[in-house]
């Protein structure tokens, strides 16, 4: 940012490692200089409720009873290139069973009092290939039926778009199945905080662990500023068609009274640099849920709240 009141021009210090950008076409951000001297662009965060493109992708023929999506729309510059190999198919298969994915679903269960571990991944249904990597982990009710899954997915461009998308879904296929799967007693409605841990996983998991699928993402730089779609949806409909509301599945009391009537879905999109530290995500995580209550109606919710 050049100094204010003056029209001389501004020339960057030699030793300079960071420079603020206010406004332009990709919106507030900043350059960083490694120790290599290399200049990277990234933005600085901020919240909407913009959706991709991408935004529905993977959910074809799915009606789970509860969503929890986290996509991270990475505009990389030069993607041509990107492949991703058999041995990064590998890896990734091998390090699903241990990401923060996998331990949110698992925890999921085990505070309900049941060790339903999210340790088989299996490929598909998405597609396996060199521009694409899906895996799911399904845990069974009873019948054998789909109680929870969680998956996981990542795209590289097609000649509709350009954009790379990475995906992280935890889905509550079937409360009642669920619950079958638990033992008596327990509740399977949500709380706010496990809705919160498990978007968190899931948007590390996105954000990290899948786009090293196509090698080292550092070493790439931006055509457009990175985004995150945060979603809670509600998707599977009642015998009259109508999908139910948030509050049957999710115990949304910490947000305060609604304004705007009864909600089958909520999302947020975060404009930010993927990689973070946890820290960071938490509390970006936290301020995207505010700004995403206030847009849909719950105007007395607060950080300090969640």
């Amino acid at each position: 940012r050049a100094p204010a009141g003056t029209n001389a021009p501004w020339v960057i210090p030699a030793d300079a490692r960071r420079v603020d950008l206010d406004g332009g076409s990709w919106g507030p951000g900043l350059l960083t200089c490694s120790g290599r001297g290399v200049w990277r662009w990234q933005p600085l965060p901020r919240f909407s409720l913009n959706q991709g493109r991408s935004a529905d992708i993977g959910t074809a023929g799915q009606t789970p009873a509860l969503r929890l999506r986290a996509l991270v729309n990475l505009p990389w510059a030069e993607v041509s290139t990107l492949e991703i190999n058999k041995s990064r198919h590998t890896q990734l298969e091998q390090l699903l069973p241990h990401s923060a994915l996998a331990g949110a679903v698992t925890l999921l269960s085990r505070r309900r009092g049941a060790e339903l571990p999210a340790a088989l991944w299996e490929r598909g249904p998405f597609g396996n290939s060199g521009r694409s990597a899906g895996y799911t982990c399904s845990i069974a009710g009873p019948d054998g039926g789909s109680a929870v899954k969680a998956s996981a997915m990542l795209a590289l461009p097609t000649t509709v778009d350009s954009i790379v998308v990475a995906c992280a879904d935890v889905l509550i296929e079937s409360a009642e199945a669920w619950a079958a799967a638990l033992g008596p007693g327990w509740d399977t409605q949500l709380g706010l905080d496990e809705v919160q841990a498990v978007l968190l996983a899931a948007w590390e998991t996105a954000a990290e662990l899948l786009p090293e699928a196509v090698g080292d993402p550092a070493a790439l730089s931006w055509a457009a500023p990175p985004t995150t779609e945060l979603r809670i949806t509600c998707e599977q409909p009642a015998d009259n068609g109508v999908r139910p509301v948030l509050d049957t599945l999710v115990d949304l009391t910490p947000l305060g009274p609604n304004d705007g009537g009864p909600r089958s879905q909520l999302a947020v999109a975060i404009t930010a640099a993927p990689v973070m530290g946890r820290v960071e995500r938490q509390r970006l995580l936290r301020e995207a849920l505010v700004h995403m209550a206030h847009a849909f109606g719950y105007v007395d919710a607060e950080v300090d709240l969640l």
